[in-house]
């Protein structure tokens, strides 16, 4: 790499960089003040582990902290959570934390570390260097709440200083859409009709459009939809809205009208991965999922359809709204290791460490306005979609994303109720039927953790 800007010798920041945002040394803060210490970050197998691992090796250079990553699958991942978080000898110091289903499980229990005993300590932190002003106020916003139930995001501590968004954007394959004279649709009733097309002119042999099945249906798609057309999840009384007309409405457009009839095969079982790597191979049309994907789609030593896809926002005819999931480095509390495991998620959410990973690693997407607005990042991403990806990557920051779900310390248990339903009525059961049932299994889980109230 040419041109490296050094500090005490050592390697810190692409000097080119350094002109736009403010390097790691110019923090005025003791960055090896914990030097011998070693910390052990535990994540999920996922691209934001693999990025902390991608800058270990600068960070222990700049530190003197010793720093093992460990990523495991997922199912194995929560599990071990768990069982550290609840011992008073924790074997790991950091996690990653996977948006509100993490934070708001074990923040307001204080088994992860509220993050302004960290950011009011000066030795800690330069706030001015930190600027967290710069960091998307929606997805710091994701980060908190006071596990008061029926409260929203945004209410009580922050547990994490978000590195990594996600939200959700429409995709098409532009050579099929100029096949069958069709434009980029916008709303889900122009997904219904384009994907028919599509289906049927390719002989069945194309799914005209595809979006996440498992469980992540609830949280790449439902949700989505279910918002832009009028609906929510649970009430302010914490009670579950998925039976409404509304709701009925979006479940049976989407898995009655286009995923069953003009989808992919195998969607029962489609998680992220699959429809991501499937979506890369010319599988579909059109399809709805996360931002970041476009990493993949683009790039041509694994995508067969790199440089002819087309970008937008995909909502209802008044709202393209999109769920604001995000990634961050949360601390465990029974850490003797706190201070020096901050350290590390600092300067992995700092300015120019993000410019870094996302120009270098295409971690995407960032959380920061200056990586956005950085010459480097339009100069590498802008042209995906001829210019349709950035603007609609903008589009969801500025406008349309903000968190989805009320807050709850059962998300999981509340997704999995719901995902199961949505695959009754995808396999033919009635809508209004399975949704009263998933209201009501809802609705007793609350009751259970005495959070519902009337309303």
């Amino acid at each position: 790499m040419a041109g490296l800007t050094m500090a005490a010798g050592l390697v810190l920041v692409p000097a080119a960089w350094a002109q736009d945002v403010p390097g790691v040394e110019e923090a005025d803060i003791n960055w090896r003040q914990f030097e011998g210490t070693t910390l052990r970050f535990l994540g999920g197998q996922h691209p934001a582990s693999s990025a902390l691992q991608s800058v270990v090796a600068d960070f222990e250079e700049l530190t003197g902290i010793t720093v093992e990553v460990e990523q495991i699958s997922w199912d194995a991942y929560f599990q071990k959570v768990q069982l550290d978080l609840s011992s008073p000898d924790p074997q790991y110091d950091m996690f990653l934390a996977n948006g509100g289903d993490f934070d708001w499980l074990y923040g307001p229990t204080g088994s992860i570390s509220n993050i302004e005993e960290f950011l009011n300590d000066p030795k800690l932190t330069d706030l001015d260097w930190y600027d967290l002003d710069d960091v998307d106020a929606k997805v710091l916003a994701a980060a908190s709440w006071d596990g008061v139930p029926g409260h929203p995001a945004g209410t009580g501590n922050a547990y994490v200083v978000p590195f990594m968004s996600e939200s959700y954007m429409v995709a098409a394959r532009k050579d099929i859409l100029d096949k069958y004279g069709l434009e980029l649709p916008e709303t889900l009733e122009d997904v219904r009709d384009a994907a028919k097309t599509i289906h049927e002119g390719e002989n069945g042999q194309m799914a005209g459009f595809a979006a996440r099945g498992g469980v992540g249906v609830v949280n790449a798609a439902l949700i989505n939809f279910l918002i832009n057309y009028g609906g929510s999840d649970l009430d302010a009384g914490m009670n579950s809205q998925l039976a409404t007309p509304e709701s009925v409405y979006v479940h049976n457009l989407l898995l009655n009208e286009i995923l069953r009839p003009f989808g992919p095969q195998g969607w029962l079982t489609m998680e992220w991965t699959d429809l991501r790597n499937r979506a890369a191979q010319g599988e579909f049309g059109i399809w709805y999922d996360a931002d970041w994907f476009a990493v993949g789609y683009e790039d041509s030593a694994q995508s067969r359809i790199a440089g002819d896809i087309v970008y937008g926002n995909l909502g209802s005819a008044e709202s393209k709204f999109a769920d604001y999931y995000y990634f961050g480095l949360a601390i465990n509390d029974n850490s003797p290791r706190k201070q020096a495991a901050w350290l590390l998620a600092q300067y992995f959410s700092s300015k120019p460490v993000m410019l870094k990973l996302a120009v270098e690693q295409n971690l995407l997407m960032p959380t920061r306005a200056s990586v956005y607005d950085a010459p480097q990042f339009a100069e590498k991403f802008g042209a995906w979609g001829n210019g349709t990806w950035i603007e609609a990557a903008k589009a969801n920051l500025d406008q349309w994303a903000k968190p989805a779900f009320m807050p709850a310390d059962q998300q999981g248990a509340i997704k999995n109720v719901w995902a199961a339903g949505a695959h009754q009525i995808y396999e033919g059961a009635d809508p209004q039927t399975v949704l009263d049932g998933v209201a009501s299994e809802i609705n007793g889980l609350m009751d259970r953790a005495g959070y519902r109230t009337a309303q």
